[in-house]
């Protein structure tokens, strides 16, 4: 499964970051700019988010998906939305233009452009020193 693919993509590249910084703290919410011809629905890919991050610094963390659109780039000079009628499976997507009716090259909509996490802090405890013994 594709999306299946990208969400482990994302969880290792988070769980190695969290790794180099020392951050031991749970994950809170995680945002995640991504295209929209990576995602087949935002729920399907929370929920195998959810599965895939469970047992890890991940689980329970709230995902947030900011949908990057495709675009439709026509000879006509019509450039807008591709939200309809792509093949999200194809290397280089293509459909047809709403304006013409030609088919044209969709571009944009795909990978995943930034990650943002909000991880909960873990109190340092200092050790308690006792009285001092003179």
């Amino acid at each position: 499964m594709h999306e299946q693919a990208i969400i482990q993509s994302v969880i290792d590249s988070i769980r190695r970051d969290l790794a180099e910084r020392k951050l031991s703290g749970r994950v809170k919410s995680i945002s995640l700019r991504i295209g929209a011809l990576e995602l087949h629905g935002e729920e399907s890919f929370k929920q195998i988010f959810a599965v895939s991050a469970a047992g890890t610094q991940l689980a329970g963390a709230e995902l947030e998906l900011a949908v990057i659109p495709a675009r439709f780039k026509c000879r006509c000079g019509f450039a807008g939305p591709a939200d309809e009628g792509v093949d999200h499976h194809s290397d280089l997507p293509i459909a047809e233009c709403p304006r013409c009716g030609t088919v044209c090259r969709v571009e944009g909509g795909r990978g995943v452009e930034g990650i943002e996490l909000e991880v909960e802090e873990i109190p340092v405890r200092r050790p308690r020193r006792g009285p001092r013994k003179s």
